[in-house]
């Protein structure tokens, strides 16, 4: 039986596009949903690039006191190098009345066991209202690379001085839930588009 030789191409397999705005700036954004999961360990924190329903729609404080939670993305494959604007998107709610919370807000390259610091720590108070409140946050990072087995993990603290309950969503299905505007809660990453 005659063989014929495969025919060459110079193609790649693979087709990645990307949307005209990314390619003008030179940086495509990733969009990831804060989410809880739970086992028989407990309940843990994360980064999620899809809308899965949450273990919890919400985190909350109920009287004065301080809930601190890192959320932490799965270990990249090849590295990344952050640039440009990390945009934060938080749903609040507060049960009664207006209530005074504070947020700070903090992005982290994680490698297991140590934390460096990528961009400035954002403190903000806003008074979160029974009819719900999205708190928007610009964080600029610059050239920040994220190395192969390294993590990217978003810090929200959330402190509430007063006796009421305060809440912010977690849920990327965006659950209804009480009077919020939505549960979900998420951050769009600028990574570069050479890497």
């Amino acid at each position: 039986m005659a063989q014929y030789p495969q025919p060459y191409t110079t193609a790649s397999p693979i087709l990645v596009s990307y949307d005209f705005t990314d390619i003008s700036n030179g940086t495509g954004y990733e969009t990831y949903y804060l989410i809880e999961s739970q086992d028989s360990v407990g309940k843990d924190h994360h980064l999620t690039p899809t809308q899965d329903y949450s273990n919890n729609a919400f985190i909350e404080q109920a009287g004065a006191g301080t809930k601190d939670y890192d959320y932490d993305l799965t270990e990249f494959i090849i590295p990344k190098t952050i640039n440009g604007i990390v945009i934060i998107s938080i749903a609040g709610v507060g049960l009664a009345g207006t209530v005074n919370a504070t947020f700070t807000i903090e992005l982290y390259r994680y490698d297991g066991s140590s934390e460096t610091q990528i961009g400035s720590t954002i403190t903000y108070t806003v008074g979160l209202t029974t009819s719900g409140n999205m708190l928007y946050f610009r964080m600029p990072v610059t050239n920040e690379l994220i190395p192969a087995g390294e993590q990217l993990r978003l810090r929200v603290s959330f402190a509430n001085a007063t006796g009421q309950t305060v809440r912010y969503g977690i849920d990327p299905v965006g659950r209804t839930s009480g009077n919020f505007i939505t549960t979900t809660s998420k951050i769009h990453v600028p990574y570069k588009l050479d890497n």
